[in-house]
């Protein structure tokens, strides 16, 4: 197996390590390559590229050839230990109780310096609990909500391309979420409830012509505005999202994000 420091590459190795071990492939059987992260390999990045604090960007391709043969024949197993963490982070990672991975993430488990970062990013996608007992919107939803507005109706696209500190941060996570994520999310809170707090209606492209981000337009409403400033009354005031084996904004899962970057039960 070849792996980068990109988050999502991260993810999967624990996976993968996790489902070989299920089918009975021993450890010392399973060859690892880890490969660093590197600029200017490719024409098209000349120079280093910024890159994000929640990076998914790495790949294999961006090694040259010669690179990757000959870290293909130095690639060795990995010691025993350092694999079966990998296969107890997966299993936490995707467990519904998500308290044992966020303290992992947190305290750190060696030979996985990702996990910080890793949380840094899954934490933006949970709904927060002030000192002081109030419930907001995450990160994520209010960058959503404060991008879009009351007056004007914007496509996905137009969302994604604002020019703002609030654009910049929002395509930060989706350099691990990707664009067709927003395009969901907006979606889901339009359904969300019978007083929506965000509007839909036809975009300047029609639907199934597969333009998906450009095929709907929305805008905040009155109640979009009041939960951005006011926050949240209940959890479920805002559509629940799948975060690894648990829910954002779940009764059934009332997982909020404390000031000091911990997961409790509201």
């Amino acid at each position: 197996m070849w792996t980068t420091e990109s988050l999502d590459d991260r993810a999967n190795l624990w996976r993968t390590c996790s489902y070989l071990r299920s089918l009975g492939i021993r450890s010392n059987d399973v060859l690892i390559v880890e490969f660093e992260r590197v600029h200017g390999t490719m024409k098209r990045f000349p120079e280093p590229p910024r890159i994000p604090p929640f990076d998914c960007t790495g790949s294999v391709a961006h090694h040259p050839d010669e690179v990757l043969l000959d870290r293909l024949g130095k690639a060795r197993p990995w010691p025993v230990e350092r694999y079966e963490r990998a296969v107890r982070l997966w299993e936490s990672y995707a467990d519904e109780n998500p308290l044992p991975f966020v303290e992992s993430c947190i305290s750190r488990v060696e030979g996985f310096p990702e996990l910080a970062s890793l949380w840094a990013l899954l934490s933006c996608f949970f709904p927060r609990k002030t000192a002081g007992g109030a419930l907001r919107l995450s990160r994520y939803d209010d960058l959503l909500l404060t991008i879009l507005s009351i007056e004007e109706w914007q496509t996905p696209v137009k969302v994604i391309c604002n020019k703002s500190q609030l654009g910049l941060d929002l395509r930060d996570l989706m350099s691990c979420t990707g664009d067709l994520f927003l395009g969901d999310r907006l979606a889901q809170w339009a359904k969300h409830d019978v007083s929506a707090a965000v509007e839909r209606a036809p975009g300047p492209k029609p639907p199934n012509a597969g333009y998906p981000l450009l095929s709907t337009v929305y805008r905040l409403t009155e109640r979009g505005e009041r939960l951005r400033h006011e926050g949240l009354d209940e959890l479920t005031d805002a559509p629940s999202l799948p975060i690894a084996g648990t829910e954002a904004y779940s009764a059934s899962a009332p997982w909020v994000l404390l000031d000091d970057g911990r997961l409790a039960r509201r």
